[in-house]
This record gives structure tokens, C-alpha cells and sequence, in this order.
């Protein structure tokens, strides 16, 4: 069974609600195969329903993101876009009976994946880049980050702090090489983020923490967004783009801290 977690709260009602019941049409999806008396029509029937509410809460999402003026709305667009065409790779409508619990675990299971990545990855920014401005105090590692594990405290800082001196070099109207700084400090922050998420991981093994499955998956969804940051491919506007990944990063960074590394015990 696919749970909804406290995790996956992003703290918009209508866009929770709509998580939580895909979540459910996706569990009794992935049920009948189980029940002896299920029949094409029957699979067909909640296939078509779940497909259809997918479509619908995208939309109400993209609404939502359109409205507040969210920056990630034509990443979020792009996303769902790759979702539905998956989905629509299955021909439910011509659904044979020998077919169809492959196809139902199948895609069960793409759906929850999808759905479990998508939310930690990319809808948890919901509505976190409608102020464009930074405090001063944006790139400290303060106390209210601190989850009294010494090791994540201390590379956790690390992160903030490589951020912050890529943020000072894309600032840094007057200095020479630039592009070559920031693409090495860039590097920088990928191989040590790997690193952490490794670290962090290793320690919640160690102490068996029953949320590392739901870690895992937002660890994979920023490592994947940063394998993407490609200077070579933006040629205008670079440096609006590079302010609005530093903004993603540090947005996602101290909300992930926040929201679920404190929740792992010290051991």
C-alpha cells in the first residue's frame, strides 16, 4: 500500500486533498489484481478514473502556480506532460483481460513512484518563489537548522556555505573567469551533496529510521535537478537563471532540513 505521509504535505489544502486521493485511486488500482472477481470492465473503469484525475489536478496545480505567479510553473508543466504521456503509452480504453494485471501493476506502480518524486521534489516549492527578495541573513546556517546530529549539522552548513559563494561569485560584477568560478563551485556542491545525502542516509540506516525511504526520494529529486544545471545551454539572461537556481537551492535545502531532517532522531 502507497501511503500519503505527513511528508508529502505540502501546505496548500486544495493540492493535498487532491495528492491524498490520487494516492487512494492509486492503492485500489494496485489492489485488483488481488481480488479473484475483477474484470476488465471493472480495471478499465478506475484506470480511466485515476487517468482523469490526474489531468484534473494538474490543471488546478498549473492554475494555482499561474495565479501566485510561481517561477517552476513551466517545469511543473513539463513534468506533468511527461506523466500523461506514460499514462497515455497504455492503450486502457482497448484493455485485454490477459493483459490487464500486467498493466495494472505496471502502472500502479509508475504512478506512485511518479507521484512520490514529483511531490518531493518539485510541488513542495509550491508558492516558495513568490518574493524574490533575501533577508541578509539568507545563507546562514542558524540554530533553528540544527538537527543535534553533529555530522548532518556540520555538512548541512558546508551546503549553505558553498551556496553562498556561488551566490557571491554571481554577484561579483567585476570579477574575472566568472563563468569558469561558478561552473567549479557548481561541481563542487554536486559532488558534496552526494556526499551528505550518502552520509545522512548511512546514519538513518544505522539507527533504522522508519522514514528513510521517504529521505531517499527527495535526496534523488534534488540530486537529478542539479545533474540538470547546464550553464552551456543559457545564453541569455544567465545570470537570472543562476539567481533563480540559488534561490531553488536554498529554498529546497532549508525546507527539506526543516521539514523532514529534523524529524530524524539523535542517536
Amino acid at each position: 500500500m502507497y501511503r500519503f505521509t505527513e511528508d508529502c504535505i505540502i501546505g496548500i489544502k486544495e493540492i493535498d486533498e487532491e495528492h491524498r486521493r490520487l494516492f487512494e485511486l492509486i492503492n485500489q488500482v494496485a489492489e485488483l489484481p488481488k481480488n479473484s472477481g475483477t474484470s476488465r470492465v471493472m480495471a478499465k473503469s478506475l484506470l480511466m478514473q485515476l487517468k482523469e484525475y490526474a489531468a484534473t489536478h494538474f490543471a488546478h496545480e498549473e492554475a494555482y502556480m499561474e495565479q501566485i505567479g510561481d517561477m517552476e510553473l513551466e517545469r511543473q508543466k513539463k513534468e506533468h506532460a511527461q506523466f500523461s504521456g506514460k499514462v497515455n503509452s497504455y492503450n486502457i480504453e482497448e484493455l485485454k483481460e490477459e493483459d490487464s494485471e500486467q498493466i495494472i501493476a505496471e502502472l500502479s506502480a509508475f504512478m506512485a513512484k511518479w507521484l512520490y518524486h514529483h511531490i518531493l521534489g518539485s510541488d513542495i516549492m509550491i508558492g516558495k518563489f513568490t518574493n524574490p527578495e533575501k533577508t541578509e541573513d539568507a545563507f546562514a546556517f542558524t540554530d533553528k537548522y540544527k538537527t543535534g546530529i553533529t555530522l548532518v549539522d556540520d555538512e548541512h552548513r558546508r551546503l549553505f556555505e558553498i551556496i553562498k559563494e556561488t551566490n557571491d561569485v554571481i554577484e561579483a560584477d567585476l570579477l574575472h573567469d566568472k563563468y569558469d568560478k561558478i561552473v567549479y563551485i557548481l561541481e563542487e556542491l554536486k559532488d558534496y551533496t552526494v556526499m551528505h545525502f550518502t552520509d545522512e542516509e548511512r546514519y538513518m540506516e544505522s539507527i533504522g529510521y522508519e522514514g528513510i525511504e521517504m529521505q531517499r526520494i527527495a535526496h534523488r529529486a534534488f540530486v537529478e535537478r542539479l545533474n540538470e544545471i547546464n550553464l552551456e545551454d543559457v545564453d541569455d539572461n544567465q545570470k537570472e537563471y543562476l539567481e533563480d537556481l540559488i534561490s531553488f537551492l536554498l529554498e529546497w535545502l532549508t525546507n527539506h532540513i526543516m521539514k523532514m531532517d529534523k524529524k530524524i532522531p539523535v542517536k
